[in-house]
């Protein structure tokens, strides 16, 4: 057998991994991408020191010197003209107010008494710097921040608007396009005449796209025509990064699509691997752009997706543990495996041990429904035990 193996496909796909272009963003526009650089504090945080809690800002060493502590001044958030506190004097002050000069130390309000405007404490525990933040407590200015290639969830969005960033340096999404082929082919939505099918490719790959947040740049169904195959490639290379297909790709008398990316000048990186399903894929480049030409049965389109062209596309976003979905499991029944083939069976993973589902043939889809793994089987026939280790992705 001449396929290349599993293991290559992927060392070649994870060769061709490009950096992908670096735009400004906006910060709530940055949402779900990758940092493209480092990201530094542009200031201490907090900046001042201020209150943990409402409550009473007044002097340690006052207090344990029993001096009489009166209420002289109230301090709100975002004060900005502060007093200077005397000896004996007393601010009533707001959770995030800043500390005045002359207090160090921050009882809460539930733990006082007022008697004709002097502050009586009733906290036995109370102790220097109390309830109060300290200035450059949880961040220093030049602190390393976030590290280049960070996925941005809302989370890190929060904690960026808190030092004032508007913008951030992020790798773009590429445009990605997909063209579906098949005479065969029907739009949801219309009467099906004798031999066709509903195309349902196209809505998949849409939806795994958009589970990395990338908005397929357009969408074409192609009947099985070499001409017309040819000329929708060369129109598509004009507009997109990644250019993805289903169908056409096997060996078939109208099987176009793999002659029709040469003539159209695409570079053959490799061509079927030693796996099942999915077996007949392509992967291509022309310039600086790529092709994936994926099989067109639909579990064998999703089962490809996800072991060679989502890794591909996250690594441009950005992405450098792009693997981060492989786990292992021990086999929960024995599984005769009966060629040398690399099987990808969807299964379910719970606790620790995986079960393959019943139906793993490539036109099947109803296993998607319940699986949240593929598990990955290599090596000669053979039957590989209960409780084996084994290895899986999950999805």
């Amino acid at each position: 057998m001449n396929f290349i193996t599993v293991s290559q496909a992927k060392d070649i796909v994870k060769s061709e991994i490009y950096q992908g272009s670096i735009v400004k963003k906006n910060l709530e526009e940055a949402l779900y991408h990758y940092t493209a650089e480092d990201i530094y504090a542009p200031l201490d945080v907090p900046s001042f020191d201020n209150s943990a809690m409402d409550g009473y800002a007044f002097n340690y060493e006052q207090y344990k010197e029993k001096i009489p502590l009166k209420i002289s001044y109230t301090i709100q958030a975002g004060a900005t003209d502060l007093p200077i506190l005397k000896k004996g004097e007393v601010a009533r002050i707001y959770t995030g107010a800043p500390i005045p000069k002359g207090a160090d130390t921050v009882v809460m309000q539930e733990k006082i008494k007022e008697n004709l405007g002097e502050l009586q404490i009733q906290d036995s525990k109370i102790f220097q710097g109390m309830n109060v933040r300290l200035k450059a407590s949880q961040t220093k200015k030049g602190d390393l921040l976030v590290p280049k290639n960070t996925f941005i969830n809302s989370g890190i969005v929060g904690f960026l608007a808190g030092f004032g960033f508007t913008q951030l340096p992020v790798y773009a999404f590429p445009k990605v396009g997909l063209i579906v082929t098949g005479n065969e082919l029907v739009e949801a939505g219309k009467p099906l005449q004798q031999g066709q099918i509903y195309e349902s490719n196209s809505q998949a790959l849409k939806a795994l796209l958009q589970d990395i947040n990338i908005q397929p740049h357009k969408i074409v169904k192609v009947l099985d025509d070499k001409d017309s195959t040819i000329e929708t490639i060369q129109d598509f290379w004009e507009e997109v990064d990644i250019l993805i297909m289903t169908g056409g790709i096997s060996v078939g008398d109208y099987d176009f699509v793999k002659e029709a990316l040469e003539i159209s000048g695409v570079e053959k990186l490799f061509y079927k691997i030693q796996q099942k399903p999915g077996k007949p894929i392509f992967f291509g480049k022309k310039k600086n752009k790529y092709v994936f030409a994926l099989p067109g049965n639909p579990a064998s389109v999703l089962i490809n997706f996800y072991q060679y062209v989502r890794p591909f596309l996250e690594g441009i976003q950005g992405n450098l543990n792009f693997n981060k979905s492989k786990r292992t499991a021990r086999l929960a029944t024995a599984y005769k495996k009966e060629n040398t083939l690399t099987l990808f069976l969807k299964a379910i993973y719970k606790q620790g041990k995986v079960c393959l589902l019943p139906t793993q043939e490539s036109y099947k889809m109803d296993a998607f429904t319940k699986a949240n793994c593929l598990v990955e089987l290599h090596g000669d026939p053979r039957l590989i035990e209960e409780n084996e280790e084994v290895t899986l992705w999950k999805i």
